[in-house]
């Protein structure tokens, strides 16, 4: 049976190239990766005694991370939490639905209960507006698909 390397607690020190912050809760070192020539990885910095002069202090973006007090507005500008410009095409609450009931138009009615007059009003309009927004395709401009020795019948009338 081949003997386990001690761990980081056992020897009293971190792992290689590891911060050496021992988070009491956990019962361990922390396992972040620090800089060349560092003791203590970001999060921990404040803990190191060469960097007493620089302050810690949360993200007010996310509070889940930290960030030095003197980088403050620099960090605002490029947090991954900070809040992302919306395209132009974005509308809020656009699929919301309703917002109260007496919001409810009173002109909506089935089409079932319109008058025939009525029916055909709505006919009219539902085709002016349809060919104002989709032009009507002639034969003549319609492609002619040729696929393998056939051709489509979209051109020929077929």
């Amino acid at each position: 049976m081949a003997a386990s390397a001690p761990t980081p607690h056992a020897t009293g020190f971190p792992a290689e190239g590891r911060c050496g912050y021992y988070v009491e809760k956990k019962k361990r070192f922390c396992r972040m990766v620090v800089a060349a020539g560092k003791r203590f990885c970001g999060e921990h910095a404040g803990a190191a005694e060469e960097e007493n002069a620089r302050k810690r202090i949360l993200c007010p973006l996310d509070p889940k991370h930290t960030v030095y007090e003197d980088q403050l507005a620099k960090h605002l500008k490029k947090c991954n939490s900070r809040e992302k410009p919306k395209p132009d095409f974005f509308i809020q609450d656009i699929n919301a639905g309703l917002k109260d009931e007496t919001e409810i138009p009173e002109q909506l009615v089935p089409v079932s209960s319109l008058s025939e007059e009525q029916l055909e009003n709505l006919i009219k309009k539902l085709r002016k507006a349809s060919e104002d927004k989709i032009p009507v395709l002639s034969k003549e401009k319609l492609p002619v698909v040729g696929i393998g020795k056939h051709l489509c019948g979209m051109a020929t009338g077929m």
